[in-house]
């Protein structure tokens, strides 16, 4: 019952399990290899974007540090007891600028640094004292701001009289970092 097929037949069996073969090694081995090739080069173009960021911000951090270390050997320079508080009140004696009210500093930690901030009030100055004050406190040595500064008027009789407030900050080592 074997019947033999010819020549013709043959070639097209031969061609249509190749045809099959073809379709299935493409179906389940170069589709599936595409699909991955395909997730492969978006990952490569996620992580290149984020090696592009990762470098931007390399260079703002190398930008930083280049500029915020002057500052931070003025912040290490300074004596180990530095005080806000006495710093102003060193101050003060040296430029004859009596205080009328302090209100209690605040320290905040940072890190290896705390930042204190600390309120102050001055009544009764001249526009002059004020100014000359604020020059020795800003010093960059100092490594001081302003965060907030209120000029007003004693009294509207006198008005070249004025009341001054205003809030100071600076960056200490944190105690047991030094």
């Amino acid at each position: 019952m074997a019947r033999a097929f010819s020549q013709r037949e043959r070639n097209v069996i031969i061609a249509g399990g190749v045809f099959v073969i073809c379709f299935l090694a493409y179906w389940f081995v170069l589709l599936p290899q595409k699909g991955e090739l395909a997730n492969v080069r978006a990952r490569v173009r996620a992580m290149s974007d984020e090696y592009k960021e990762i470098r931007k911000i390399q260079g703002q951090y190398s930008r930083l540090k280049r500029e915020t270390d002057p500052v931070m050997q003025r912040i290490l320079r300074r004596r180990k007891d530095f005080d806000l508080s006495a710093f102003v009140a060193e101050s003060e004696n040296q430029q004859n600028f009596k205080r009328t009210r302090e209100y209690p500093p605040s320290r905040d930690s940072h890190g290896n640094f705390d930042k204190t901030t600390a309120r102050f009030r001055y009544d009764d100055k001249s526009l002059d004292q004020i100014v000359q004050f604020l020059k020795v406190i800003e010093e960059p040595e100092n490594v001081i701001t302003i965060g907030s500064l209120t000029i007003t008027p004693k009294s509207t009789s006198d008005p070249s009289r004025l009341n001054l407030e205003f809030k100071l900050a600076t960056v200490v080592p944190a105690k047991g970092s030094e």
